[in-house]
C-alpha cells in the first residue's frame, strides 16, 4: 500500500493495526502529524516497540539524509515486518534492536498477543479483555542508558514508546539519557497494563514532571498538543517535552 512521502507499507490484514491502516488510510493521525512536525533532517529518533514499522518507516524518511532511527522490537512475528518494511522503502538509516528495553540487563518472558491484537505483546498482564496469549517468548533485556553509553545509539532527539504497560521500567532504564539529551517523547499510556506490572499512569507522569518534563496531551478538537491539565483517561497518548530541552515549538501543518 502507498503511504506518507512515498513511501510503501506490507500490510499484513489478520491484525488490528494493519487493517485500520488499509482500511482508512491512517493510523494515530494526531501523532503522525505532530511527530511530523518535531522530525528534521538530522534527528535521531528511536521507536521502542516499533511492531510492524510504522513509525520508524515515516521517521527514517524524515530525518534522512543524516539522521538516524533506532527500532526496538524484540517480538521476531512483528519484527519479521518491521524489516520487510525497512526493505521494501530502502531505509539504510535505520538500526534494528532484537532486545526489549528495561530497567536493568537481563532476561524476561514476552507474552506474545494473537495475531489479531498484534499490538499488545507485553511482559505483564494483557490489558485488554479478550486478548488471548499465542506463545511466551524469551527475550534479552538492555537498557536506554546503556546503549547510550556505549555509543550503540548517538543520542535521543525524540523517543517514542508503546510497550503495553512496561513503560515505567523503560524510563528508570534511560534516566541518565532523558537528562543528557532532554528528547521529545511520546507515550502511550494505558492505566489496565501499567498497573499489571506494578506501576501506573499516574506514577510515570509524575517521574516525568520530576524529570524536568512539561506534558501534553492531544486535544479532542483540533488534534494538537494542549498542556495536560488534568489526570489521563484509562489509555492516552500523551507528549513530554523537557523545560531546558527542544520543546514542541510551533507546529507548521
Amino acid at each position: 500500500m502507498h503511504w506518507h512521502d512515498g513511501l510503501v507499507v506490507d500490510l499484513a490484514l489478520g491484525n488490528d493495526q494493519s487493517r485500520r491502516l488499509y482500511v482508512s488510510g491512517s493510523f494515530e493521525p494526531n501523532e503522525f502529524w505532530f511527530l511530523g512536525t518535531v522530525l528534521r533532517p538530522g534527528s535521531a529518533f528511536v521507536d521502542i516497540g516499533a511492531n510492524e514499522g510504522f513509525y520508524t518507516i515515516f521517521a527514517a524518511r524524515r530525518v534522512a539524509p543524516d539522521g538516524k532511527v533506532y527500532a526496538f522490537e524484540p517480538s521476531p512475528r512483528e519484527r519479521s515486518r518491521l524489516e520487510a518494511n525497512i526493505e521494501a522503502n530502502r531505509l539504510a538509516n535505520v538500526t534494528v534492536f532484537r532486545e526489549g528495553l528495561a530497567d536493568q540487563p537481563g532476561r524476561a518472558v514476552l507474552h506474545l498477543a494473537d495475531p489479531e491484537h498484534n499490538g499488545q505483546n507485553s511482559l505483564g498482564a494483557f490489558g485488554h479483555p479478550g486478548v488471548e496469549c499465542a506463545a511466551n517468548l524469551d527475550i534479552d533485556l538492555t537498557t536506554l542508558d546503556y546503549l547510550r553509553d556505549t555509543g550503540s545509539i548517538a543520542r535521543v532527539d525524540v523517543l517514542k514508546m508503546d510497550v503495553e504497560g512496561a513503560e515505567m521500567r523503560v524510563l528508570h532504564g534511560a534516566t541518565k539519557t532523558l537528562q543528557r539529551d532532554k528528547p521529545i517523547l511520546m507515550l502511550e499510556l494505558f492505566d489496565a497494563a501499567l498497573r499489571g506490572q506494578g506501576s501506573s499512569a499516574q506514577e510515570v507522569l509524575a517521574f516525568l514532571r520530576d524529570q524536568g518534563f512539561d506534558l501534553y496531551e492531544f486535544d479532542a478538537t483540533s488534534g494538537k498538543p494542549t498542556a495536560l491539565q488534568t489526570a489521563v483517561t484509562q489509555s492516552s497518548n500523551i507528549v513530554a517535552c523537557h523545560a531546558q530541552g527542544q520543546g514542541i515549538g510551533t507546529p507548521t501543518p
